[in-house]
């Protein structure tokens, strides 16, 4: 059987979705987090499984992410459509929620009413069951215990409602559409005929039928809008739905000023979205985020490193001195390692953002926001996919689903990627070092914490000016308005962001350490072989010069030599291009890759400093001078700010926009500029 939540945005669906199958999916106090079906068994009833869908707030879906959950719930044939749904609502918001509650039972489905009780709200169950004609029940999808929660889902009887909330449009038109789709209960084909369009999935036929029907709807021959039919609807469904309200809030909610969490929610909100107070808080609270990922990282990055350190160093003298004992040590390990360092900065990171995202604070981000964004092509909305893009640009631009404007939702997409992930944080982590010394400014504030907060800083100002760049080029169309809902603010729930930190450090050492894997033991395959007469010959130097000439006469030595043309003007050697090019498969794997291609014996600070201090003792040969320098180091962190390096998010454009065109040309594009300016900024500070 299958188990369909359903309800508007924010209102519970995901965090109740997660405790009753324990998947780990994110939530947030926000909209437009959820942009795609997840469905998984229930823990406590295998023949169970649950859909959790997009929220949206009517079955006339405007967005991407809501013709998600129009599709299968009106598509028979959708391999997600339910036999049973549960319509999740939030009680602080349990007026406004019934209307899409309404919908839901005018089209048939067996239905149950779950109320998400998150405050102190009160209501009337018994008064809200006779009203709809379904059953009712309360629970916390936060703190409830989970399957507590799904033994009292499991007793409630799913029951179709017994009426229809709205009057039914022409019964000739009606009639007419039955007549072709037999199937159709009379207030399934009102609905499709105030829509105007039926479900992808049900065929020209079906369409031609409809409009037909609708044709029928005016005696000339030319029906009402969709629009106009669907605010006539709106109208009847909010009469409808109001006195079944009424009856079940009684006068809890007559006065605002009565609930406190509604008068605490309006004046912390004359603050932190005044048009000067607000912004200046917003400003000093990102600040403040990435203060943190350094200060709070220092100590646990150094353990692990120091762990990593004294473990290779424990494998190399327990093995005998063999091909595969440098394959584990100078190939596996020395990957692994450059990048499980990095995991703590990752973890605060997300757990800031996450805990921003469930105080419902991120929800006032986008309407600050809106008047500034609306002048260069964007709106509020767009602030989810945007924010979503510091932790990976590929759930950020599948998150712009949420955006109704078709323009609007074509510049967040391509602006997404300029926006610094994760992926480059162990990348900065590991050039900052080079451009700016570990000191603190006044005692309190850490130069290179200040120097990430303004290359984030930058990277979103060059999103933004790209999105004015294109906004001005492209074709004007008009777009909807920027309507968003702003939940109560609520304290997070530190449960959850404990699980999302740990969920989204495990998904970085996974993903990344398959990369890693791979591209490791294949560079290391490179590095030790090559040619046999230029390896023999390399086999006769002095012992001292013997390394670095096995390196060269290899494999890698070859290929960075066909690479240094191109990186050469960047003040980069063939292997640092090698790294460049790798990392096109995923940005963190720069780090690995440098430990790969630039092996050092001195491990005694960790591997990552014993590799910072390598490469700053290390020599271009064309030039002669450092390999690493200020200069270079810029030029390097520039690159990677702008540079589209992730396959991934190519695939996930391409989709989205349903345009190679647009896909491949972003990631040439911003190739190309990111090019230009590192070799800029190494002109300017060589």
């Amino acid at each position: 059987m299958k188990l369909a939540l359903v309800g508007n945005p924010n209102c519970g669906k995901t965090t109740l979705f997660n405790q009753l199958t324990g998947s780990r999916g994110k939530v947030g106090n926000m909209p437009g987090v959820t942009v795609d079906s997840s469905r998984a068994a229930v823990r406590f009833d295998a023949e169970v499984e649950l859909v959790d869908l997009p929220g949206t707030y009517s079955l006339h879906a405007n967005t991407p992410d809501e013709r998600v959950t129009q599709a299968v719930l009106l598509d028979r044939s959708h391999p997600d459509h339910p036999d049973v749904v549960a319509c999740v609502v939030e009680a602080a918001a349990l007026r406004s929620s019934l209307f899409l509650v309404s919908q839901i039972l005018d089209w048939g489905f067996p239905t149950v009413l779950l109320v998400n009780e998150t405050d102190a709200t009160r209501y009337d169950q018994n008064a809200l069951e006779r009203g709809l004609g379904v059953p009712v029940i309360g629970l916390n999808a936060a703190h409830h215990d989970a399957q507590s929660m799904w033994s009292a889902i499991k007793e409630l009887k799913a029951r179709k409602a017994p009426a229809a909330f709205t009057q039914p449009l022409s019964e000739a038109a009606t009639a007419a559409l039955r007549q072709a789709l037999p199937h159709l209960a009379p207030a399934q084909a009102a609905h499709l005929l105030r829509r105007g369009e039926v479900p992808a999935g049900w065929g020209q036929a079906a369409q031609d039928a409809l409009d037909a029907a609708r044709a029928v709807l005016d005696a000339n021959g030319t029906p009402p809008s969709p629009s106009a039919l669907q605010l006539e609807e709106a109208g009847e469904r909010m009469a409808a739905m109001r006195p079944i309200a009424d009856a079940a809030l009684g006068t809890s909610d007559a006065d605002p000023e009565d609930d406190r969490t509604v008068w605490w929610t309006t004046r912390v909100d004359a603050v932190l979205t005044h048009p000067v107070w607000g912004n200046l808080i917003l400003m000093a609270v990102f600040f403040g985020l990435f203060q943190a990922v350094y200060a709070w990282s220092d100590a646990p990055m150094g353990w692990i490193d120091l762990a990593f350190s004294q473990m290779t160093e424990a494998v190399a003298s327990a093995l005998p001195e063999t091909w595969w004992s440098s394959l584990l040590v100078d190939g596996l390990l020395a990957g692994v390692g450059g990048i499980v360092v990095f995991v703590p900065q990752i973890m605060i990171l997300f757990g800031l953002t996450s805990a921003l995202e469930s105080t419902g604070y991120m929800a006032r981000v986008g309407f600050l926001g809106d008047r500034f964004l609306q002048r260069i092509g964007l709106n509020g909305r767009s602030i989810v996919p945007l924010v979503g893009g510091l932790a990976c640009a590929v759930p950020a631009v599948m998150a712009a689903r949420s955006i109704p404007g078709r323009r609007e939702r074509l510049l967040t997409i391509l602006i997404t990627p300029l926006m610094t992930c994760s992926a480059r944080l162990p990348v900065y982590a590991f050039l900052i070092g080079f451009v700016v010394p570990d000191a603190s400014v006044w005692g309190v504030f850490n130069q290179q914490g200040l120097f990430l907060f303004g290359l984030y800083v930058t990277s979103a100002a060059a999103a933004l000016l790209l999105s004015f760049i294109l906004h001005r080029s492209l074709p004007r169309r008009t777009e909807g308005g920027f309507t968003l809902e702003w939940p109560v603010y609520r304290w997070p729930a530190w449960r959850y962001v404990g699980m999302h930190m740990l969920t989204k450090a495990w998904t970085f050492v996974h993903s990344a350490g398959k990369v890693i894997l791979v591209v490791s033991l294949a560079l290391w395959g490179l590095a030790r072989f090559g040619p046999t007469d230029a390896m023999d010959a390399a086999r006769q130097t002095p012992e001292a010069q013997r390394e670095s000439a096995l390196l060269e006469a290899s494999y890698i030595g070859h290929i960075g030599r066909w690479i240094e043309p191109a990186v050469a003007p960047l003040g980069y050697d063939g292997r640092m291009g090698i790294a460049i090019l790798t990392s096109f498969a995923a940005r963190e794997v720069f780090v690995g890759t440098l430990s790969t291609l630039y092996p050092n014996a001195d491990a005694s600070d960790g591997n990552i400093a014993a590799l910072q201090r390598a490469m700053t003792s290390e020599i271009n040969p064309r030039t002669g001078t450092p390999l690493f320098t200020t200069a270079s180091a810029a030029s390097l962190i520039v690159f990677y700010m702008f540079a589209l390096q992730c396959m991934s998010t190519v695939a996930v454009v391409q989709r989205e926009l349903n345009s190679w065109m647009w896909a491949l040309g972003q990631a040439f594009s911003f190739s190309a500029i990111a090019y230009g300016l590192a070799l800029l900024v190494f002109q300017l500070l060589s």
